[in-house]
């Protein structure tokens, strides 16, 4: 198969995932803290697309156990989530106009954030797409290699 073929198939398993990742997202965030909310969503939407890209995205590259490669696509993603997880709260924190550090986690770790749903949604999603390229690398050169 194609890289671009291969890309293309990442990509869309990707847009599945982040439906995935947006809904959890933003339903966990109205009863838990949003730190924590976009932590789930984030493991819950790597599995979903774990299992994807697993049949079909690379059904010809599977040379282990299922859950070797399992481990080794949360292994690889991990950067990718830490980019994401990073860019999405550093985002919101400025969209909201958090001033200090203390706030930030106070708001993002202990409380219930009363943030638009736009909002989060939006910053979510930039850095989902920060995160993309990572896991695509990662993926096509160490978990279906």
């Amino acid at each position: 198969m194609s890289l671009l073929i291969r890309l293309a198939k990442f990509a869309l398993v990707g847009g599945l995932g982040t439906i995935v990742n947006e809904v959890t997202y933003v339903l966990a965030s109205k009863t838990i803290p949003i730190g924590v909310s976009l932590a789930i969503a984030i493991e819950i939407s790597l599995i979903f697309n774990f299992v994807l890209n697993d049949i079909w995205t690379f059904k010809d590259k599977r040379n282990n156990s299922y859950l070797n490669r399992l481990l080794k696509f949360h292994g690889s993603s991990y950067l990718g989530n830490i980019v994401q997880y990073i860019v999405a709260l550093v985002l919101l924190v400025y969209l909201l106009h958090i001033s200090s550090i203390s706030d930030a986690v106070f708001i993002l770790f202990f409380s219930k954030l009363a943030a638009s749903t736009f909002t989060l949604v939006l910053t979510n999603f930039i850095g989902i797409v920060s995160g993309f390229v990572v896991r695509f690398i990662t993926s096509l050169k160490y978990v279906w290699a």
